[in-house]
């Protein structure tokens, strides 16, 4: 076998692992669909937008750099996670965005205005008991593609081939 097979191969089947446990892969957003995301939360310089799983940390820098907030990513996986840092680094923003490497499960998110998730359904209902019992009321949560069944939707936006969802606690 071609030994640059391994390398795109292993990568598959981590990502069919996760699959298989509903779990959310690293899947980046397109910068577009991420500044309507932001827009729809009406992200302000006074907000502190948290985004569940931030992968690359898209969401954080554009947060950061052109809505002027300050931005909290979780990441647990620590590939990804170097990736986010490096991307972070990158902008320039560090005094701005503040990268926790931990299972968002683990993270208490009290101080967040808005946040953010792009994350399977399962993931979604699981995390919902989390956001009722942790967030202040008032904060606004943006879902790419997902819905949070028991909150009430403000609003649905089309981006890209799904749609995104504004709540409110």
């Amino acid at each position: 076998m071609n030994e640059w097979l391994i390398i795109p191969i292993l990568f598959l089947s981590w990502m069919a692992l996760r699959l298989i446990r509903s779990e959310a892969i690293f899947i980046p957003l397109p910068k577009s669909t991420i500044r309507k995301m932001l827009k729809l939360a009406k992200v302000r310089k006074k907000d502190i937008v948290y985004d569940l799983g931030c992968g690359d940390g898209r969401i954080l820098v554009i947060a950061a750099k052109e809505f002027g907030c300050n931005a909290v990513g979780i990441e647990r996986d620590k590939l990804v996670a170097m990736l986010c840092k490096f991307n972070i680094k990158r902008s320039g923003l560090q005094n701005k965005i503040k990268l926790i490497e931990n299972d968002y499960f683990k993270v208490n998110l009290r101080k967040a205005t808005v946040v953010t998730t792009y994350l399977s359904q399962k993931q979604n209902d699981l995390l919902l008991p989390k956001l009722k019992r942790e967030l202040r009321k008032g904060t606004r949560i943006v879902s790419a593609s997902h819905v949070f069944k028991g909150l009430k939707e403000i609003k649905r936006i089309r981006t890209g081939h799904f749609y995104t969802y504004l709540y409110k606690i």
